[in-house]
């Protein structure tokens, strides 16, 4: 037949008794053309390890598909993730030009798109031929072979393209023997990716290094914090990943008070470290700037809704100290409550300091209401977030399952440094061997 062509879907299953489709389409050859075409694909397996580029490795690659299938051009298209378009990535048989296909789109797309090998003696009359490059270079595409290209895994990356038969049309032996080709293509294309993603692995894990410094340098270093008296405030905060989600601060206010909070971004990783940079640098300003906690958190409130994604928010505890009418202030927005420890060292007060609101950027427009009591000298308080309490040791039992507030009372208060060194090192033998799941931040604020 002068005028046909065949479509033949890769099959999934193979006979392991029988030949391949490559290695059977061989023996109907001549012994001559069948040494050849070995040799050329042994050729082609060595150049993936000889070349230095992807690019140099489809080359060679065309080069001898070319030579051996005795075709006018031949070409690689692959997919590109950026504008899921399918572009010509190495030409063989004329000058490099830019070819872009839409999915789908010609034989190429066609082929890329449906995972099929593709023979065609007369493809002017293919309803699936996109004439276009013809009309652009002025070239008469007559014959074409057209196989996919998949990774190990079966993920179409492309297609492998051979044009125009000098001796007339191409055979199915051709179309076998293109499909052996396209595997070494596609194991140069996959090996390209792991070494791009190698390369995208080491810069993320240089920029997460960064924003890990960053974080560090917005939050409080470990332990004490520097405060004037009588004020005096320990803490800690360790993410689960490389940066985390939770903010804590102590600081001294132009009227004499002693601001604090610790705050609990939802979620982990990099987009809870963003929102967390947001709040800890937004908290700042508006304690020294505001009396008002609840307008505090209503600002705040509002900043967060602007620019954190729909569904992202932070439960925050803030509160503001008076040493000299010894009473406290706070807000807490839908955060854990803390834990009082009293002021002879020996007690902790059931939790209290639930009054407040919702948390940071969960409902625009929320209002926040502010409550107040008395904190006496000696007094400290415990706030953490729920990376202290839902910490699980081996057995898959959590910290607050074995009554943190009980592990509180059996230390000393009247050391703030020794007080939250010994209850973090009770925490880290309570879940020591067992990953953390989410940041863990303590923060301990008191009167001297």
């Amino acid at each position: 037949m002068s005028s046909w062509f065949c479509d033949r879907r890769r099959q999934t299953q193979k006979d392991m008794t029988t030949p391949t489709t490559s290695t059977a389409a061989l023996h109907d050859l001549p012994l001559e053309v069948r040494l050849n075409r070995l040799e050329a694909l042994v050729d082609a397996s060595e150049s993936i390890n000889r070349a230095t580029g992807l690019d140099q490795i489809l080359q060679s690659i065309l080069d001898l598909l070319a030579t051996q299938l005795n075709c006018e051009r031949a070409t690689v298209f692959l997919h590109d993730k950026r504008t899921n378009k399918l572009h010509a990535r190495q030409m063989r048989g004329s000058k490099h030009f830019e070819i872009l296909l839409e999915r789908g789109v010609g034989i190429a797309g066609y082929v890329a798109e449906q995972g099929v090998s593709i023979l065609l003696n007369d493809v002017q009359n293919d309803p699936r031929f996109d004439r276009s490059t013809d009309k652009r270079t002025g070239y008469l595409t007559k014959t074409m072979l057209c196989v996919p290209l998949r990774n190990p895994e079966g993920k179409l990356l492309g297609s492998l393209q051979a044009i125009n038969n000098r001796a007339g049309e191409f055979t199915e032996a051709d179309l076998a023997y293109l499909e052996s080709f396209a595997v070494m293509a596609a194991i140069a294309v996959g090996r390209e990716q792991l070494a791009q993603e190698a390369l995208r692995s080491n810069l993320i894990s240089t920029e997460l290094e960064l924003a890990r410094k960053i974080q560090q340098r917005l939050l409080p270093a470990t332990g004490k914090i520097n405060l004037p008296a009588p004020y005096c405030a320990w803490g800690i905060s360790q993410p689960c990943y490389d940066v985390g989600g939770d903010a804590f601060d102590a600081l001294a206010l132009p009227t004499g008070e002693c601001a604090f909070w610790v705050a609990d971004v939802s979620g982990k990783g990099i987009g809870a470290a963003l929102l967390m940079t947001t709040l800890q640098i937004e908290m700042r300003e508006l304690i020294r700037d505001r009396r008002d906690l609840a307008q505090v958190a209503g600002e705040l409130n509002t900043k967060v809704n602007s620019v954190a994604p729909l569904g992202t928010y932070a439960t925050l505890f803030v509160g503001v100290l008076d040493a000299q009418t010894e009473r406290l202030r706070y807000v807490n927005a839908g955060h854990l409550p803390p834990l009082r420890i009293g002021g002879n060292g020996g007690g902790v007060a059931a939790r209290e300091f639930d009054v407040g609101g919702f948390p940071i950027g969960l409902l625009p427009g929320s209002a926040y209401e502010v409550g107040e009591t008395a904190f006496r000298r000696g007094s400290r308080l415990a706030v953490f977030s729920d990376g202290v309490t839902d910490s699980e040791n081996c057995a898959g039992q959590t910290f607050e399952d074995e009554d943190m507030a009980a592990r509180l009372a059996t230390l000393d208060a009247h050391d703030l440094d020794q007080l939250g060194l010994a209850f973090f090192a009770d925490l880290d033998r309570f879940r020591i061997g067992v990953p953390a799941k989410d940041d863990t931040t303590f923060l301990l604020i008191g009167l001297d």
